[in-house]
């Protein structure tokens, strides 16, 4: 069984971290400030609510977590620029996929274009479609956890933190 997670994992571009946590590969350029969720991102977290700021391209985007001690955690990543647009998720609905789009703007890749769809059949996006595409779905018993990537005076490059939905026990 292990060697089948382990197939599924390489076909699908996600790398495993440790028990119930899995990135995702990178979408857009290496320019502009490294960020990263991994600080607070943990197997059994809720998430309230994700945030896309956009305009031609995605200025940011945002997560509302909370963790399995209750503690919430709100963080956004890039500029405050463009349209903001927030999706409140239902009980027991989670964030399953992510679409990017990128390309060059002033000498710099950006992305820009980004969608979230859910499990509840819901979808948040913004931006310009382009065709440098990335997609990637989340395996079963998995959300989106949190984001790292690249921003500046927009989003550069994003990636997703995937957590397990059920908190993971330790050994």
């Amino acid at each position: 069984m292990k060697f089948l997670a382990t197939v599924a994992l390489i076909a699908t571009g996600v790398a495993a971290l440790e028990n119930g946590i899995m990135l995702s590969e990178t979408y857009g350029g290496p320019h502009g400030r490294k960020y990263s969720d991994m600080y607070f991102v943990s197997p059994g977290q809720v998430v309230k609510s994700i945030t896309i700021r956009a305009g031609e391209r995605v200025n940011g985007v945002g997560i509302n977590v909370v963790d399995p001690l209750g503690k919430p955690h709100l963080v956004y990543h890039g500029s405050y620029g463009g349209d903001n647009n927030t999706l409140t998720l239902g009980k027991d609905e989670y964030v399953t996929s992510i679409e990017a789009h990128w390309g060059e703007y002033h000498s710099h890749t950006r992305v820009r274009f980004i969608e979230f769809k859910t499990s509840g059949g819901n979808t948040i996006s913004g931006g310009t479609r382009a065709t440098k595409i990335g997609k990637e779905s989340a395996i079963e018993g998995y959300q989106v956890g949190g984001f790292f990537g690249t921003d500046g005076e927009e989003l550069d490059s994003v990636g997703v933190i995937w957590t397990s939905i059920t908190p993971v026990p330790t050994p």
